[in-house]
């Protein structure tokens, strides 16, 4: 049976999730996630990915999602934010205006993000995920280029030095961090085009696609309708092709558990975790054919 694992954008609660998520498949079919066929990491899914193919346990993975920057993380982003305010008329330029003009060929979502600023921080903090650098294959990292407006698949399109620049560069959300540069190319969050990416795995024709979409739970705004909208196509697709496809998506417990997460309880991302493990033991249960 050929398996792929999609791992969406969330933030923070994402990162939590996602963590109870691949606790939940290894429980639930007996088999070790990092041996999937494919595995497509998106934003917060992708800083988990890299976790999960490096080795890393949960408890460290928890570590580095509830510890506070480093010292010297702290220092580097205050450098940068003075740095940058020095110079506030910069600071506030718009990104990349000129994607408005290609609204109808990357979608006015892609579009609208290039009128935000660049933002005041580097995407050096995020490199915390990473533990190992070299780039492992059957991974996929969507992010997308700030010239073009285009989505770039790194692990498929283009292969970057370290595993590390291409975490940074699909976690830097516009208007926060600043664009990831890869050989001159500006790079930012892959979840300005689509929390998940999902329809990237229609072609590798699998049997079974188990999808973790934080970024699509319940309510309201136009990031998560967004979420949501492109979920629905990208699952239709991989229907379409066949795929049995597993969709977990943040339920009431794991919302009960990531209460105050993280500013005012950031220990609660343990429970995060364990209410994600039993939803996606759940949902395997629910998919499995029954017997006569």
């Amino acid at each position: 049976m050929t398996v792929g694992i999609v791992l969406g954008a969330g933030g923070p609660l994402g990162w939590a999730y996602h963590l109870g998520v691949i606790e939940g498949i290894r429980d639930a079919i007996g088999r070790e996630p990092a041996d999937a066929d494919r595995i497509v990491g998106t934003s917060a899914g992708g800083a988990i990915a890299a976790t999960l193919l490096a080795g890393t346990p949960t408890e460290e993975v928890l570590e580095i999602i509830t510890n506070p920057p480093s010292g010297e993380e702290r220092a580097q982003m205050r450098a940068a934010g003075v740095n940058a305010l020095r110079n506030p008329f910069r600071a506030l330029r718009p990104v990349a205006p000129g994607l408005i003009r290609k609204a109808g060929q990357v979608g006015v979502g892609t579009a609208l993000v290039g009128l935000l600023p660049a933002g005041l921080f580097p995407t050096l903090v995020l490199r915390r995920f990473v533990t190992k650098q070299e780039w492992c294959p059957q991974l996929w990292v969507p992010s997308v280029r700030m010239d073009t407006g285009q989505t770039v698949v790194f692990g498929r399109d283009v292969i970057p030095a370290t595993l590390g620049d291409a975490i940074e560069a699909t976690s830097a959300v516009p208007g926060v961090f600043q664009p990831k540069v890869i050989d001159g190319v500006r790079y930012v969050d892959g979840a300005v085009a689509s929390s998940t990416h999902a329809e990237k795995l229609v072609s590798e024709n699998l049997d079974v696609t188990l999808i973790s979409a934080p970024a699509a739970r319940a309510g309201g705004g136009p990031i998560r309708r967004r979420a949501r909208r492109s979920l629905e196509t990208e699952t239709e697709a991989l229907g379409q092709n066949s795929t049995r496809t597993i969709v977990v998506i943040p339920d009431d417990a794991v919302l009960a558990a990531a209460d105050g997460f993280p500013r005012q309880r950031p220990a609660a991302a343990a429970d995060i975790v364990e209410a994600a493990r039993l939803q996606t033991i759940a949902a395997f249960a629910a998919r499995r054919p029954r017997r006569d």
